[in-house]
């Protein structure tokens, strides 16, 4: 059944490749330099650079890029796909005013890396954890949202002693409740792109050159929300950030390791997780709740109401009150 469905899929991505027609927009942003770090800020940023430092560290055989500022007790921000730390921009400051505030680009995002392995969420954990060492923090607060949740919880997992709060938004553990999302049988279940993405090569061959018109769709779903990442200047960012050469091969490798994801979560589940944690969904508490409740003792559920899967973008002064609440 998920081979015919596959197939199907396929078949429409070519179909939506062939009406895209050719991109100007994504051949320019194949040209622009590979340095988030230092590129254009927009208007969302304005004095926002005199409270943020972008910097770089070498870390677990990756360059991590990240941007940090603020005071008080360090809360690390992980955003998921196709995003980049930008998706952060209008919460780190209220954040900052109590806590110091560290965003980073994921290994193969943005200003970090490419590397050919290392996409499980147990390796871009530890990236995260020498990253926080090295800056010489003992303890943090981990804050992940869809694909950074894995690796928010994948950190908190492995370092049970260093996390005084995990934040999981908008998304489902793998191999505790995601697989059923894998499964199209399941009437309103499966989730196209999680299949569509495990796929070797075929959604960078669709994709490639056809990163505006795919990214803009996949994230808007087509309606285009008011405050969400559909805004012209932050989707430009992520085109720009996707469109390098390996950058979208880079998110999809992330997609590839579910299955070894879900395999060591479930491995390494028990004991469950006693720091408190907070799942966070748009509208009202669902997946996240539903994960966490299954690997964690001390479980709050909340929903952001007019929001949906990225919540950060739609509705920040709702999510960024609602994380300073739950840090404090």
């Amino acid at each position: 059944m998920v081979d015919t469905s596959v197939s199907r899929l396929l078949v429409f991505g070519v179909l939506l490749v062939l009406l895209a027609g050719c991109s100007t927009d994504s051949n320019d942003a194949n040209t622009k330099p590979d340095n988030t770090a230092t590129n254009a800020r927009s208007s969302d940023t304005v004095g926002f650079d005199s409270s943020f430092t972008h910097r770089t560290a070498e870390v677990n055989g990756a360059r991590i890029h990240y941007v940090i500022g603020g005071h008080g007790d360090p809360v690390v921000l992980l955003h998921g796909f196709p995003e980049t730390w930008y998706t952060w921009r209008k919460i780190m400051p209220a954040l900052a005013e109590e806590h110091t505030v560290i965003a980073l680009d994921l290994r193969g995002v943005g200003g970090s890396s490419v590397e050919e392995s290392g996409y499980d969420k147990e390796t871009m954990a530890e990236d995260i954890h020498q990253l926080v060492r090295k800056l010489g923090f003992e303890e943090v607060s981990v804050v992940g949202h869809d694909l950074g949740a894995w690796v928010a919880y994948a950190y908190a997992r492995e370092h049970r002693e260093e996390v005084g709060h995990l934040v999981f938004m908008s998304a489902a553990l793998p191999g505790f409740t995601l697989e059923r999302r894998l499964d199209f049988r399941e009437q309103g279940q499966g989730l196209w792109h999680l299949v569509f993405f495990m796929r070797d090569e075929v959604p960078e061959t669709l994709m490639e050159g056809q990163e505006r018109y795919f990214l803009t769709r996949f994230v808007a779903g087509g309606e285009g929300r008011p405050g969400s990442v559909s805004e012209t200047e932050a989707m430009d960012r992520y085109v720009r950030a996707y469109s390098r050469p390996g950058r979208l091969e880079a998110g999809l490798n992330q997609y590839r390791t579910i299955y070894q994801d879900a395999e060591d979560n479930r491995e390494k589940a028990a004991p469950k997780l006693e720091m408190p944690v907070l799942a966070l969904d748009g509208g009202s508490p669902g997946s996240a709740l539903q994960s966490m409740r299954r690997v964690a003792e001390n479980v709050e559920g909340s929903g952001i109401d007019g929001a949906g899967h990225f919540v950060e973008e739609e509705q920040p002064e709702k999510v960024a009150d609602r994380l300073l609440d739950f840090l404090d």
